[in-house]
């Protein structure tokens, strides 16, 4: 290396680690950062280096100016390889899942052959990541799995801890079609205690069990011995196990078809599981229409020998309970109360919260590739938390607002969307044109260019009227993507038509008939309409009672529910992640996610 060029990288190293020093956060890439030095380095090499330097110290923006300024084409193999895997690492530290495949699997993935064998097992780590941003668990199990006999200590066990939190994510049919077609012991395996854990979801006893079973008929499987954290607490789970259950929901006033609705779910769940030889608790429902004060209630529940109590339901009485400095008995509160207020150690919190679904199709919008988008919502307190939900997480992630357009009446939704998609202004452009040459223009308007996605946050009678005037507005070619809201949940061909291609998330209470739901029907003879979400909420917070303590003490525990997969986050809040689900021929169709089309590459 010529002494010059030496000093140079040496000078900018210095003061590249003086900057990492001085700050742990991204730096600005002006001529007072060293960064703006770059042009100065002739070696590629030099150059990959600091950008190596850059990402050790998570300085993402510096490192993509560092890489931007190298040519690929231009490079040789080895640099190109470098080149690759850094482009790959940066994409993981932004949370690009798909750009990091794009260079561990892509056109690029042949670069990575014959290279050392600790470089290959990061690599593939790094790509296990990647699936597991972009939502393909499957394959990101499989990656971990294949890798696992390559690592020991730490790393190991981080390793199968991963293989279990990402199986914990994949679809239940997935899980039946692999063990019926893989041919991998480890990996069967795996897949058949993934698949445990769906079934007798509200019977630790049971799963425990069938747990047992699966040890001694694995016996060298990995995790087998090892079994991963949130199982091996089963045994002890099994004997501490609630025997008397009081539920605090309204049954008269204003509320009483809401918690009526949440008791036939929860019967519902109570009725089967007693019907197939589980062990089931003893059930009292209180009716909080008839106290004022739900503490007191609480205490009564308590007094009558209740060991859990399940509810309230409406958010006042919930922030009640949680204001207690303590609670004797735990509390699965059926809403959630105020997020900027402490609450007792045994008091959770589940609810059919929309901001959590906005959430979510902000991470799979990204993921997607999308990094611009329109907001559509109504002009309403519940529209605006909705979007502003959506809008706060993408903006975290990166990605530009380009409009936000609040709707009101059915007769303004042409003007709100002609606004946001600049069609008004291509209008008036029209007109001008047309007065100034006085002649008639063949003019077709044209929307703005800078949109890849578009969230919609409405209900079924807006939806079905706003995708159709979208449609109308030259916008047919960017994907539009929804809440819940949007589907009403029963089959409508004709209707539905007009929502054709829409992509949203749902619960899987209303995209799969199941048994359960049928014995609803059949037992209660009650009318729901409109209270369908409820039910299942009911049928859920019944799946939960026995498994709070493992979701607490394990953050990557799921519970499969009818309502979605359920966590428990650290302030003792159950999130749902819910199915995604597209409009086809005027039908809600579930997507279960990509099966792994190749075996994982070494």
């Amino acid at each position: 290396m010529p002494l010059r060029s030496s000093a140079r990288l040496l000078a900018w190293l210095f003061a590249l680690l003086l900057a990492g020093c001085a700050s742990q956060g991204p730096r600005p890439t002006g001529m007072d950062s060293p960064i703006a030095d770059l042009s100065s380095i002739d070696s590629v090499q030099q150059r990959l280096d600091i950008a190596r330097q850059l990402l050790a110290q998570e300085r993402t923006e510096d490192a993509e100016v560092a890489l931007s300024v190298i040519q690929f084409d231009q490079l040789s193999i080895a640099e190109q390889t470098d080149y690759a895997e850094l482009r790959a690492e940066l994409a993981l530290q932004r949370n690009d899942g798909q750009e990091a495949l794009n260079w561990l699997v892509g056109d690029t993935a042949y670069l990575y052959d014959g290279l050392p064998m600790q470089r290959q097992i990061d690599l593939r780590l790094k790509r296990a990541e990647a699936y597991e941003l972009v939502g393909e668990y499957l394959a990101a199990a499989r990656e971990r799995i294949f890798l696992a006999p390559q690592l020991d200590g730490d790393v190991a066990q981080n390793n199968r801890d991963r293989i279990w939190s990402a199986l914990q994510r994949v679809p239940e049919e997935q899980l039946r079609t692999l063990i019926a077609a893989e041919s991998s012991p480890d990996l069967t395996g795996w897949l058949e205690l993934a698949l445990i854990t769906r079934e007798n979801v509200d019977d630790v006893r049971q799963q425990l069990l069938a747990i047992t079973n699966w040890i001694n008929t694995h016996r060298n499987h990995p995790a087998a011995q090892n079994l991963p954290g949130d199982l091996a607490l089963l045994r002890e789970l099994a004997n501490r196990q609630p025997q008397n259950i009081a539920v605090l929901v309204p049954l008269s006033g204003p509320l009483e078809k809401a918690g009526r609705a949440i008791r036939s779910g929860l019967l519902a769940a109570w009725y089967e599981a007693r019907t197939n030889g589980r062990e089931t608790p003893a059930i009292t429902f209180f009716d909080t229409a008839l106290n004022d004060d739900v503490y007191n209630v609480y205490k009564q529940a308590v007094f009558e020998g209740a060991d859990l109590v399940i509810g309230p339901l409406d958010k006042n009485r919930v922030q009640r309970l949680q204001s207690q400095a303590a609670l004797t008995v735990p509390v699965l509160a059926l809403n959630y109360g105020d997020d900027r207020q402490s609450a007792p150690e045994n008091f959770y919190q589940f609810g059919l919260a929309p901001e959590d679904e906005a959430i979510q199709v902000a991470d799979q919008a990204w993921q997607e590739g999308n990094r611009r988008a329109m907001v559509l919502a109504p002009n309403s307190d519940w529209g605006r938390k909705v979007s502003d939900a959506f809008i706060q997480r993408w903006e975290r992630q990166g990605g530009r607002i380009t409009s936000r357009s609040l709707f009101t009446q059915p007769d303004q939704y042409l003007y709100t969307v002609k606004r946001a998609l600049n069609i008004d202004d291509s209008e008036q452009r029209e007109r001008n044109i047309a007065r100034l040459t006085e002649r008639d223009v063949v003019f077709e308007p044209r929307r703005r260019q800078d949109i890849d996605l578009i969230f919609m946050v409405a209900f079924p009678p807006q939806a079905r009227q706003l995708k159709p005037i979208l449609n109308y507005q030259y916008a047919t070619a960017i994907p539009v993507m929804g809440t819940s809201h949007l589907y009403a949940g029963t089959l409508n061909r004709e209707r539905d038509e007009d929502l054709n291609g829409v992509q949203f998330v749902e619960m899987p209470w209303k995209l799969h008939q199941s048994e359960l739901e049928n014995s609803v029907e059949q037992a209660f003879n009650e009318e729901f309409s409109g209270y369908e979400t409820l039910i299942a909420l009911g049928v859920d917070a019944y799946q939960l009672h026995p498994r709070l303590v493992q979701l607490q003490r394990f953050p990557t525990a799921r519970v499969y529910g009818e309502t979605g997969i359920l966590r428990l986050d650290p302030s003792r809040r159950i999130h749902r992640e819910l199915t995604w689900a597209t409009i086809t021929e005027g039908v809600a169709q579930a997507s279960n996610g990509p099966l792994p089309s190749t075996e994982p590459r070494f």
